[in-house]
Protein backbone atom coordinates (compact mmCIF):
# COMPACT_ATOMS: atom_id res chain seq x y z
CA UNK A 1 0.00 0.00 0.00
CA UNK A 2 1.34 3.40 -0.97
CA UNK A 3 1.93 5.78 1.97
CA UNK A 4 -0.31 8.46 0.46
CA UNK A 5 -3.29 6.07 0.60
CA UNK A 6 -3.03 5.86 4.40
CA UNK A 7 -4.65 9.25 4.93
CA UNK A 8 -8.01 8.10 3.53
CA UNK A 9 -8.14 5.10 5.86
CA UNK A 10 -7.13 7.15 8.89
CA UNK A 11 -10.29 9.22 8.48
CA UNK A 12 -12.60 6.29 7.66
CA UNK A 13 -15.50 5.38 10.03
CA UNK A 14 -14.60 2.97 12.81
CA UNK A 15 -16.50 0.02 11.33
CA UNK A 16 -14.82 0.50 7.96
CA UNK A 17 -11.49 0.87 9.69
CA UNK A 18 -12.02 -2.44 11.53
CA UNK A 19 -13.05 -4.23 8.32
CA UNK A 20 -10.04 -2.77 6.56
CA UNK A 21 -7.71 -4.28 9.17
CA UNK A 22 -9.48 -7.65 9.02
CA UNK A 23 -9.29 -7.97 5.23
CA UNK A 24 -6.07 -6.12 4.32
CA UNK A 25 -3.48 -8.54 2.84
CA UNK A 26 -0.61 -6.31 3.98
CA UNK A 27 1.55 -5.91 7.06
CA UNK A 28 -0.17 -3.20 9.05
CA UNK A 29 -0.94 -2.01 12.57
CA UNK A 30 -2.42 1.05 14.23
CA UNK A 31 -1.12 2.66 17.39
CA UNK A 32 -1.88 5.45 19.82
CA UNK A 33 0.19 8.63 20.01
CA UNK A 34 2.75 6.89 22.24
CA UNK A 35 3.08 4.00 19.72
CA UNK A 36 1.07 1.52 21.81
CA UNK A 37 -0.38 -1.01 19.36
CA UNK A 38 -4.22 -1.01 19.20
CA UNK A 39 -4.89 -3.11 16.10
CA UNK A 40 -2.89 -5.38 13.77
CA UNK A 41 -3.76 -6.93 10.43
CA UNK A 42 -4.09 -10.68 10.08
CA UNK A 43 -1.21 -10.61 7.56
CA UNK A 44 1.09 -8.91 10.10
CA UNK A 45 0.18 -11.40 12.83
CA UNK A 46 0.91 -14.31 10.51
CA UNK A 47 4.12 -12.78 9.15
CA UNK A 48 5.51 -11.88 12.58
CA UNK A 49 4.24 -14.99 14.34
CA UNK A 50 2.71 -12.85 17.10
CA UNK A 51 -0.94 -13.31 18.09
CA UNK A 52 -3.08 -10.17 18.11
CA UNK A 53 -3.47 -10.40 21.89
CA UNK A 54 0.35 -10.46 22.23
CA UNK A 55 0.68 -7.29 20.17
CA UNK A 56 -2.23 -5.21 21.46
CA UNK A 57 -1.42 -2.93 24.39
CA UNK A 58 2.36 -3.11 23.92
CA UNK A 59 4.70 -0.47 22.52
CA UNK A 60 5.72 -1.17 18.93
CA UNK A 61 9.35 -0.46 19.84
CA UNK A 62 9.41 -3.63 21.97
CA UNK A 63 9.25 -5.73 18.80
CA UNK A 64 12.22 -4.10 17.10
CA UNK A 65 15.70 -5.61 16.97
CA UNK A 66 18.17 -3.69 19.22
CA UNK A 67 19.89 -1.73 16.44
CA UNK A 68 16.57 -0.82 14.80
CA UNK A 69 15.10 0.23 18.15
CA UNK A 70 18.02 2.59 18.69
CA UNK A 71 17.58 3.94 15.16
CA UNK A 72 13.83 4.46 15.75
CA UNK A 73 14.35 6.21 19.10
CA UNK A 74 17.16 8.51 17.93
CA UNK A 75 16.23 9.21 14.30
CA UNK A 76 12.84 7.98 13.06
CA UNK A 77 10.49 8.97 15.92
CA UNK A 78 11.99 12.44 16.55
CA UNK A 79 11.53 13.17 12.84
CA UNK A 80 7.97 11.77 12.97
CA UNK A 81 7.14 14.08 15.91
CA UNK A 82 7.97 17.04 13.66
CA UNK A 83 6.51 15.87 10.35
CA UNK A 84 3.82 13.36 11.48
CA UNK A 85 4.97 11.20 8.53
CA UNK A 86 7.37 8.28 8.03
CA UNK A 87 8.18 7.16 4.50
CA UNK A 88 10.20 4.10 3.52
CA UNK A 89 12.38 3.55 6.60
CA UNK A 90 14.18 0.20 6.78
CA UNK A 91 13.81 -1.50 10.16
CA UNK A 92 14.22 -5.02 11.55
CA UNK A 93 11.35 -6.49 13.60
CA UNK A 94 11.70 -9.62 15.72
CA UNK A 95 9.37 -12.51 14.99
CA UNK A 96 7.88 -14.54 17.84
CA UNK A 97 10.61 -17.17 17.37
CA UNK A 98 13.33 -14.52 17.70
CA UNK A 99 14.28 -14.43 14.02
CA UNK A 100 14.65 -11.11 12.21
CA UNK A 101 12.00 -9.82 9.80
CA UNK A 102 13.35 -6.93 7.69
CA UNK A 103 10.67 -4.46 6.59
CA UNK A 104 10.31 -1.10 4.90
CA UNK A 105 7.97 0.94 7.10
CA UNK A 106 5.75 3.93 6.36
CA UNK A 107 3.35 5.71 8.75
CA UNK A 108 0.82 8.54 8.93
CA UNK A 109 -0.64 10.30 12.00
CA UNK A 110 -4.34 11.22 12.35
CA UNK A 111 -4.63 14.70 13.88
CA UNK A 112 -7.66 16.28 15.64
CA UNK A 113 -8.67 19.91 15.40
CA UNK A 114 -6.28 20.90 18.19
CA UNK A 115 -3.29 19.30 16.46
CA UNK A 116 -3.18 16.34 18.83
CA UNK A 117 -2.26 12.90 17.43
CA UNK A 118 -5.28 10.59 17.69
CA UNK A 119 -3.74 7.51 16.18
CA UNK A 120 -0.96 6.32 13.90
CA UNK A 121 -1.43 3.97 10.96
CA UNK A 122 1.64 1.93 10.00
CA UNK A 123 2.14 -0.19 6.87
CA UNK A 124 5.12 -2.37 6.04
CA UNK A 125 6.33 -4.71 3.32
CA UNK A 126 8.69 -7.62 3.70
CA UNK A 127 12.23 -6.58 2.75
CA UNK A 128 13.84 -10.00 3.25
CA UNK A 129 14.55 -10.72 -0.42
CA UNK A 130 16.03 -7.28 -1.05
CA UNK A 131 18.25 -7.53 2.04
CA UNK A 132 19.33 -11.04 1.06
CA UNK A 133 20.18 -9.80 -2.43
CA UNK A 134 22.12 -6.88 -0.94
CA UNK A 135 23.99 -9.23 1.38
CA UNK A 136 24.81 -11.52 -1.54
CA UNK A 137 26.01 -8.54 -3.58
CA UNK A 138 28.18 -7.31 -0.70
CA UNK A 139 29.63 -10.80 -0.28
CA UNK A 140 30.35 -11.00 -4.01
CA UNK A 141 32.04 -7.59 -3.97
CA UNK A 142 34.13 -8.62 -0.96
CA UNK A 143 35.06 -11.85 -2.74
CA UNK A 144 36.16 -9.96 -5.85
CA UNK A 145 38.20 -7.54 -3.74
CA UNK A 146 39.87 -10.41 -1.91
CA UNK A 147 40.58 -12.14 -5.23
CA UNK A 148 42.19 -8.95 -6.55
CA UNK A 149 44.17 -8.56 -3.34
CA UNK A 150 45.31 -12.20 -3.54
CA UNK A 151 46.31 -11.69 -7.16
CA UNK A 152 48.28 -8.58 -6.22
CA UNK A 153 50.03 -10.41 -3.37
CA UNK A 154 50.82 -13.35 -5.64
CA UNK A 155 52.21 -11.14 -8.39
CA UNK A 156 54.25 -9.13 -5.87
CA UNK A 157 55.71 -12.33 -4.42
CA UNK A 158 56.41 -13.80 -7.86
CA UNK A 159 57.92 -10.52 -9.01
CA UNK A 160 60.33 -10.60 -6.09
CA UNK A 161 61.18 -14.27 -6.60
CA UNK A 162 61.88 -13.72 -10.31
CA UNK A 163 63.71 -10.42 -9.88
CA UNK A 164 66.17 -11.94 -7.39
CA UNK A 165 67.73 -14.49 -9.80
CA UNK A 166 67.32 -12.04 -12.71
CA UNK A 167 69.45 -9.60 -10.73
CA UNK A 168 72.33 -12.07 -10.94
CA UNK A 169 71.62 -13.07 -14.56
CA UNK A 170 71.50 -9.52 -15.91
CA UNK A 171 74.27 -8.34 -13.61
CA UNK A 172 76.68 -11.01 -14.79
CA UNK A 173 75.59 -10.31 -18.38
CA UNK A 174 76.68 -6.69 -17.89
CA UNK A 175 80.01 -7.87 -16.47
CA UNK A 176 80.47 -10.30 -19.35
CA UNK A 177 79.81 -7.54 -21.88
CA UNK A 178 82.61 -5.48 -20.29
CA UNK A 179 85.11 -8.26 -21.10
CA UNK A 180 86.94 -8.85 -24.38
CA UNK A 181 84.33 -10.60 -26.56
CA UNK A 182 84.15 -11.28 -30.27
CA UNK A 183 81.16 -9.94 -32.21
CA UNK A 184 79.24 -13.23 -32.08
CA UNK A 185 79.47 -13.60 -28.31
CA UNK A 186 78.74 -9.92 -27.78
CA UNK A 187 75.54 -10.41 -29.77
CA UNK A 188 74.69 -13.36 -27.50
CA UNK A 189 75.09 -11.16 -24.42
CA UNK A 190 72.95 -8.46 -26.05
CA UNK A 191 70.22 -11.07 -26.61
CA UNK A 192 70.39 -12.14 -22.94
CA UNK A 193 70.06 -8.53 -21.80
CA UNK A 194 67.23 -7.77 -24.22
CA UNK A 195 65.22 -10.86 -23.24
CA UNK A 196 65.84 -10.20 -19.54
CA UNK A 197 64.77 -6.59 -19.89
CA UNK A 198 61.57 -7.65 -21.67
CA UNK A 199 60.77 -10.07 -18.84
CA UNK A 200 61.35 -7.40 -16.20
CA UNK A 201 59.13 -4.90 -18.03
CA UNK A 202 56.36 -7.50 -18.26
CA UNK A 203 56.58 -8.22 -14.53
CA UNK A 204 56.42 -4.52 -13.70
CA UNK A 205 53.42 -3.97 -15.99
CA UNK A 206 51.51 -6.97 -14.62
CA UNK A 207 52.09 -5.85 -11.04
CA UNK A 208 51.11 -2.27 -11.84
CA UNK A 209 47.92 -3.37 -13.59
CA UNK A 210 46.95 -5.73 -10.77
CA UNK A 211 47.43 -3.06 -8.11
CA UNK A 212 45.45 -0.52 -10.12
CA UNK A 213 42.57 -2.94 -10.72
CA UNK A 214 42.48 -3.54 -6.96
CA UNK A 215 42.27 0.22 -6.37
CA UNK A 216 45.72 0.44 -4.80
CA UNK A 217 47.21 3.06 -7.11
CA UNK A 218 48.91 5.84 -5.14
CA UNK A 219 49.13 9.40 -6.38
CA UNK A 220 51.61 11.63 -4.54
CA UNK A 221 51.60 15.25 -5.64
CA UNK A 222 54.78 17.18 -4.83
CA UNK A 223 56.47 20.27 -6.29
CA UNK A 224 59.06 19.53 -8.98
CA UNK A 225 60.97 21.47 -11.61
CA UNK A 226 59.29 20.94 -14.98
CA UNK A 227 62.33 22.07 -17.00
CA UNK A 228 64.65 19.67 -15.16
CA UNK A 229 62.13 16.89 -15.64
CA UNK A 230 61.84 17.49 -19.38
CA UNK A 231 65.61 17.77 -19.68
CA UNK A 232 66.12 14.35 -18.10
CA UNK A 233 63.41 12.86 -20.29
CA UNK A 234 65.01 14.36 -23.40
CA UNK A 235 68.50 13.11 -22.48
CA UNK A 236 67.27 9.54 -22.22
CA UNK A 237 65.00 9.38 -25.26
CA UNK A 238 67.18 11.43 -27.61
CA UNK A 239 69.82 8.71 -27.31
CA UNK A 240 67.27 5.97 -27.98
CA UNK A 241 65.86 7.90 -30.96
CA UNK A 242 69.30 8.65 -32.39
CA UNK A 243 70.16 4.94 -32.31
CA UNK A 244 67.38 4.47 -34.89
CA UNK A 245 68.26 7.57 -36.90
CA UNK A 246 65.27 9.52 -35.57
CA UNK A 247 65.05 13.13 -34.41
CA UNK A 248 63.44 13.94 -31.04
CA UNK A 249 62.16 17.46 -30.39
CA UNK A 250 60.83 18.90 -27.11
CA UNK A 251 58.43 21.85 -27.48
CA UNK A 252 57.32 23.52 -24.25
CA UNK A 253 54.77 26.34 -24.04
CA UNK A 254 56.69 29.39 -22.79
CA UNK A 255 53.77 30.36 -20.58
CA UNK A 256 54.13 27.27 -18.41
CA UNK A 257 55.61 27.73 -14.92
CA UNK A 258 59.03 26.31 -14.12
CA UNK A 259 57.70 24.49 -11.06
CA UNK A 260 54.47 22.48 -10.82
CA UNK A 261 52.79 20.30 -8.19
CA UNK A 262 51.84 16.82 -9.36
CA UNK A 263 53.01 13.20 -9.24
CA UNK A 264 56.27 13.40 -11.18
CA UNK A 265 56.76 9.62 -11.20
CA UNK A 266 53.31 8.90 -12.66
CA UNK A 267 53.67 11.58 -15.34
CA UNK A 268 57.05 10.12 -16.23
CA UNK A 269 55.53 6.63 -16.39
CA UNK A 270 52.92 7.76 -18.94
CA UNK A 271 55.36 9.77 -21.07
CA UNK A 272 57.95 6.98 -21.04
CA UNK A 273 55.30 4.66 -22.43
CA UNK A 274 54.24 7.12 -25.14
CA UNK A 275 57.85 7.89 -26.12
CA UNK A 276 58.88 4.24 -25.97
CA UNK A 277 56.08 3.28 -28.36
CA UNK A 278 56.96 6.17 -30.67
CA UNK A 279 60.61 5.10 -30.87
CA UNK A 280 59.66 1.43 -31.22
CA UNK A 281 57.21 1.86 -34.10
CA UNK A 282 58.78 4.77 -36.01
CA UNK A 283 61.35 3.74 -38.62
CA UNK A 284 62.16 7.16 -40.06
CA UNK A 285 61.33 10.80 -39.48
CA UNK A 286 60.83 12.53 -36.15
CA UNK A 287 59.19 12.35 -32.73
CA UNK A 288 57.90 15.42 -30.90
CA UNK A 289 57.01 15.86 -27.23
CA UNK A 290 54.89 19.00 -26.86
CA UNK A 291 53.68 20.48 -23.57
CA UNK A 292 51.06 23.22 -23.43
CA UNK A 293 48.65 24.81 -20.97
CA UNK A 294 45.01 24.40 -21.99
CA UNK A 295 43.28 25.92 -18.93
CA UNK A 296 44.25 28.14 -16.01
CA UNK A 297 42.21 28.80 -12.85
CA UNK A 298 44.14 30.55 -10.08
CA UNK A 299 46.96 28.30 -8.88
CA UNK A 300 45.57 25.34 -10.86
CA UNK A 301 46.39 24.60 -14.47
CA UNK A 302 45.48 21.88 -16.91
CA UNK A 303 48.49 20.73 -18.90
CA UNK A 304 48.47 18.67 -22.08
CA UNK A 305 51.43 16.45 -22.99
CA UNK A 306 51.49 15.27 -26.62
CA UNK A 307 53.82 12.71 -28.20
CA UNK A 308 53.65 12.76 -32.01
CA UNK A 309 55.48 10.45 -34.41
CA UNK A 310 55.81 9.75 -38.13
CA UNK A 311 55.26 6.04 -37.68
CA UNK A 312 52.87 3.72 -39.55
CA UNK A 313 49.75 5.11 -37.88
CA UNK A 314 46.66 3.30 -36.66
CA UNK A 315 43.21 2.62 -38.06
CA UNK A 316 40.02 3.70 -36.28
CA UNK A 317 39.32 0.07 -35.37
CA UNK A 318 42.73 -0.20 -33.71
CA UNK A 319 42.46 3.04 -31.73
CA UNK A 320 39.02 2.15 -30.31
CA UNK A 321 40.44 -0.66 -28.14
CA UNK A 322 43.99 0.61 -27.69
CA UNK A 323 43.72 1.52 -23.99
CA UNK A 324 42.26 -1.84 -22.93
CA UNK A 325 44.48 -4.47 -21.24
CA UNK A 326 46.31 -6.97 -23.50
CA UNK A 327 45.29 -5.13 -26.69
CA UNK A 328 48.07 -4.65 -29.25
CA UNK A 329 48.06 -2.67 -32.47
CA UNK A 330 48.62 -5.73 -34.64
CA UNK A 331 48.43 -9.49 -34.46
CA UNK A 332 52.16 -9.80 -35.10
CA UNK A 333 53.11 -6.96 -32.71
CA UNK A 334 54.49 -9.09 -29.91
CA UNK A 335 56.61 -11.14 -32.28
CA UNK A 336 58.15 -8.26 -34.18
CA UNK A 337 58.17 -5.40 -31.72
CA UNK A 338 57.85 -6.83 -28.23
CA UNK A 339 55.23 -5.85 -25.69
CA UNK A 340 52.10 -7.36 -24.21
CA UNK A 341 49.50 -4.63 -24.63
CA UNK A 342 49.59 -3.54 -20.98
CA UNK A 343 51.39 -0.19 -21.09
CA UNK A 344 48.62 1.96 -22.55
CA UNK A 345 46.02 0.36 -20.27
CA UNK A 346 48.20 1.32 -17.30
CA UNK A 347 48.50 4.87 -18.70
CA UNK A 348 44.70 5.07 -18.82
CA UNK A 349 44.44 3.91 -15.20
CA UNK A 350 47.04 6.45 -14.08
CA UNK A 351 45.32 9.30 -15.92
CA UNK A 352 41.96 8.38 -14.38
CA UNK A 353 43.46 8.24 -10.87
CA UNK A 354 45.00 11.70 -11.42
CA UNK A 355 41.72 13.17 -12.69
CA UNK A 356 43.11 13.40 -16.21
CA UNK A 357 42.60 11.80 -19.61
CA UNK A 358 44.60 9.99 -22.28
CA UNK A 359 43.75 9.62 -25.95
CA UNK A 360 45.11 9.15 -29.45
CA UNK A 361 44.63 10.65 -32.90
CA UNK A 362 46.14 8.68 -35.77
CA UNK A 363 46.17 8.27 -39.56
CA UNK A 364 47.45 5.20 -41.31
CA UNK A 365 50.63 6.04 -43.23
CA UNK A 366 51.01 9.44 -41.55
CA UNK A 367 51.63 8.82 -37.84
CA UNK A 368 50.07 9.05 -34.39
CA UNK A 369 49.66 11.62 -31.62
CA UNK A 370 49.09 10.38 -28.08
CA UNK A 371 48.00 12.93 -25.48
CA UNK A 372 47.83 13.04 -21.69
CA UNK A 373 45.92 15.85 -19.95
CA UNK A 374 46.26 16.40 -16.21
CA UNK A 375 45.52 19.10 -13.64
CA UNK A 376 48.56 20.44 -11.79
CA UNK A 377 49.15 23.03 -9.09
CA UNK A 378 51.71 25.79 -8.76
CA UNK A 379 53.40 26.35 -5.38
CA UNK A 380 53.32 29.66 -3.57
CA UNK A 381 56.70 31.31 -2.87
CA UNK A 382 58.31 30.41 0.44
CA UNK A 383 59.56 33.10 2.79
CA UNK A 384 62.26 30.81 4.20
CA UNK A 385 63.60 29.00 1.16
CA UNK A 386 65.74 25.92 1.80
CA UNK A 387 68.61 24.93 -0.46
CA UNK A 388 67.87 23.01 -3.64
CA UNK A 389 64.76 25.09 -4.35
CA UNK A 390 63.87 28.05 -6.51
CA UNK A 391 61.99 29.95 -3.81
CA UNK A 392 58.76 28.00 -4.24
CA UNK A 393 59.70 24.79 -2.45
CA UNK A 394 60.28 23.19 -5.85
CA UNK A 395 62.55 20.18 -5.68
CA UNK A 396 65.44 19.97 -8.11
CA UNK A 397 67.86 17.14 -8.66
CA UNK A 398 70.07 16.87 -5.60
CA UNK A 399 73.67 17.93 -6.08
CA UNK A 400 76.34 15.44 -5.30
CA UNK A 401 76.56 14.83 -1.63
CA UNK A 402 80.34 14.75 -1.41
CA UNK A 403 81.52 16.57 -4.50
CA UNK A 404 83.88 13.82 -5.68
CA UNK A 405 85.22 13.84 -9.24
CA UNK A 406 83.44 11.85 -11.95
CA UNK A 407 83.81 8.05 -11.78
CA UNK A 408 85.56 7.96 -8.38
CA UNK A 409 87.64 4.86 -7.66
CA UNK A 410 89.21 3.35 -4.56
CA UNK A 411 86.17 3.66 -2.31
CA UNK A 412 85.62 1.14 0.47
CA UNK A 413 82.07 -0.10 -0.07
CA UNK A 414 80.00 -2.43 2.11
CA UNK A 415 77.46 -4.69 0.38
CA UNK A 416 74.80 -6.32 2.59
CA UNK A 417 72.99 -8.98 0.52
CA UNK A 418 71.59 -12.36 1.57
CA UNK A 419 71.42 -13.93 -1.91
CA UNK A 420 74.84 -15.50 -2.69
CA UNK A 421 74.66 -14.97 -6.47
CA UNK A 422 73.57 -11.34 -6.11
CA UNK A 423 76.24 -10.77 -3.47
CA UNK A 424 78.95 -12.13 -5.79
CA UNK A 425 77.65 -10.10 -8.72
CA UNK A 426 77.68 -6.84 -6.73
CA UNK A 427 81.18 -7.53 -5.44
CA UNK A 428 82.54 -8.19 -8.92
CA UNK A 429 80.74 -5.24 -10.51
CA UNK A 430 82.03 -2.82 -7.85
CA UNK A 431 85.52 -4.32 -8.05
CA UNK A 432 85.44 -3.86 -11.83
CA UNK A 433 84.67 -0.20 -11.18
CA UNK A 434 87.82 0.07 -9.05
CA UNK A 435 86.47 -0.15 -5.50
CA UNK A 436 87.37 -2.25 -2.45
CA UNK A 437 84.38 -4.32 -1.35
CA UNK A 438 83.32 -6.02 1.87
CA UNK A 439 80.20 -8.20 1.79
CA UNK A 440 77.87 -9.44 4.52
CA UNK A 441 74.86 -11.82 4.34
CA UNK A 442 72.47 -9.94 6.66
CA UNK A 443 71.70 -6.63 8.33
CA UNK A 444 73.11 -7.57 11.73
CA UNK A 445 76.48 -8.41 10.20
CA UNK A 446 76.37 -5.12 8.29
CA UNK A 447 75.91 -3.15 11.53
CA UNK A 448 78.86 -4.99 13.08
CA UNK A 449 81.05 -4.18 10.06
CA UNK A 450 80.12 -0.49 10.27
CA UNK A 451 81.04 -0.53 13.97
CA UNK A 452 84.41 -2.16 13.32
CA UNK A 453 85.74 -0.12 10.38
CA UNK A 454 84.88 2.94 8.27
CA UNK A 455 83.16 2.68 4.89
CA UNK A 456 82.61 5.28 2.19
CA UNK A 457 79.24 3.85 1.16
CA UNK A 458 76.81 1.01 1.87
CA UNK A 459 74.55 -0.89 -0.54
CA UNK A 460 71.93 -2.45 1.74
CA UNK A 461 69.45 -5.11 0.61
CA UNK A 462 66.07 -4.39 2.18
CA UNK A 463 64.81 -7.96 2.80
CA UNK A 464 67.38 -9.99 4.76
CA UNK A 465 67.35 -12.53 7.63
CA UNK A 466 68.50 -11.72 11.18
CA UNK A 467 67.90 -8.00 10.66
CA UNK A 468 66.41 -6.43 7.54
CA UNK A 469 67.93 -3.49 5.72
CA UNK A 470 65.57 -0.90 7.19
CA UNK A 471 66.30 -2.01 10.75
CA UNK A 472 70.03 -2.08 10.08
CA UNK A 473 69.88 1.43 8.62
CA UNK A 474 68.08 2.77 11.69
CA UNK A 475 70.78 1.30 13.95
CA UNK A 476 73.55 2.80 11.82
CA UNK A 477 71.88 6.21 11.85
CA UNK A 478 71.76 6.09 15.66
CA UNK A 479 75.48 5.26 15.91
CA UNK A 480 78.03 7.87 17.08
CA UNK A 481 79.76 10.05 14.47
CA UNK A 482 81.16 9.73 11.91
CA UNK A 483 79.63 6.32 11.15
CA UNK A 484 76.05 7.59 11.33
CA UNK A 485 76.45 9.74 8.19
CA UNK A 486 77.76 6.97 5.90
CA UNK A 487 75.71 7.05 2.66
CA UNK A 488 73.33 4.06 2.54
CA UNK A 489 71.63 2.98 -0.69
CA UNK A 490 68.68 0.60 -0.33
CA UNK A 491 68.46 -2.32 -2.78
CA UNK A 492 65.29 -4.31 -3.38
CA UNK A 493 63.68 -6.69 -5.87
CA UNK A 494 60.27 -5.49 -4.69
CA UNK A 495 58.48 -2.65 -6.47
CA UNK A 496 59.52 -0.20 -3.82
CA UNK A 497 58.21 2.88 -2.11
CA UNK A 498 61.32 5.12 -1.89
CA UNK A 499 59.63 7.24 0.78
CA UNK A 500 59.61 4.26 3.15
CA UNK A 501 63.35 3.76 2.62
CA UNK A 502 64.15 7.43 3.18
CA UNK A 503 62.05 7.41 6.36
CA UNK A 504 64.33 4.67 7.71
CA UNK A 505 67.40 6.80 6.94
CA UNK A 506 68.46 5.51 3.52
CA UNK A 507 69.80 8.10 1.10
CA UNK A 508 68.53 6.58 -2.13
CA UNK A 509 67.19 3.43 -3.76
CA UNK A 510 68.72 0.99 -6.29
CA UNK A 511 66.13 -1.35 -7.83
CA UNK A 512 66.95 -4.90 -8.81
CA UNK A 513 68.03 -6.08 -11.32
CA UNK A 514 70.95 -3.70 -10.76
CA UNK A 515 71.83 -1.52 -13.74
CA UNK A 516 75.54 -0.69 -13.97
CA UNK A 517 74.93 2.87 -15.20
CA UNK A 518 72.51 3.54 -12.33
CA UNK A 519 75.04 2.06 -9.91
CA UNK A 520 77.78 4.36 -11.22
CA UNK A 521 75.47 7.36 -11.01
CA UNK A 522 74.75 6.68 -7.33
CA UNK A 523 78.45 6.24 -6.56
CA UNK A 524 79.22 9.58 -8.23
CA UNK A 525 76.37 11.28 -6.36
CA UNK A 526 77.26 10.03 -2.89
CA UNK A 527 81.04 9.56 -3.08
CA UNK A 528 82.72 11.52 -0.25
CA UNK A 529 85.45 14.04 -0.96
CA UNK A 530 87.81 12.19 1.36
CA UNK A 531 88.11 8.55 0.34
CA UNK A 532 88.04 6.01 3.15
CA UNK A 533 89.45 3.16 1.05
CA UNK A 534 93.04 2.48 0.12
CA UNK A 535 92.66 1.32 -3.47
CA UNK A 536 91.12 -1.47 -5.51
CA UNK A 537 90.77 -5.13 -4.76
CA UNK A 538 88.09 -6.79 -2.70
CA UNK A 539 87.65 -8.07 0.79
CA UNK A 540 85.01 -10.78 0.42
CA UNK A 541 83.45 -12.14 3.58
Amino acid sequence: MKPEHLDSWLNAPDDAFEAFFEQAPVYMFSASADWTITRASKAWCEGSGHALDDLRGRCALEFLAPESREKAETETLPRFTETRVIEGVQLDFLRADGSVLPVVLSARAQIDDTGRVIRVLVTMFDNSEAKAAQAALSAAIAEVKEANASKSRFLAAMSHEIRTPMNAILGFAQLLKMSDLDDKRRAHVDAIQSAGGTLMNLLTDLLDLSQMEAGHIKIEAKPFDLDDFLGQLADWWQTAAADKGLRLRIAKDQGLPGCIISDKGRIQQVLNNFLGNAVKFTEQGRITLAIEEIAHHGAHRRIRFEVSDTGPGLSDAQTERLFQPFVQVGADCSNERGGWGLGLSICHQIATAMGGTVGVASRVGVGSTFHFEVDVGTPAPLSDDPGGSDGTGCERDEPRRGGATDDPAGLHILVAEDNPASRTMMREMLTELGHRVTTTPDGLAAVREIESQPFDMVFMDVAMPQLDGLGATRLIRSAPPPRHVTPIIGCSAHIADPGRFRAAGMDDFLPKPVDRDRLQHLIRQFAPQTRGGDGGGSDAR
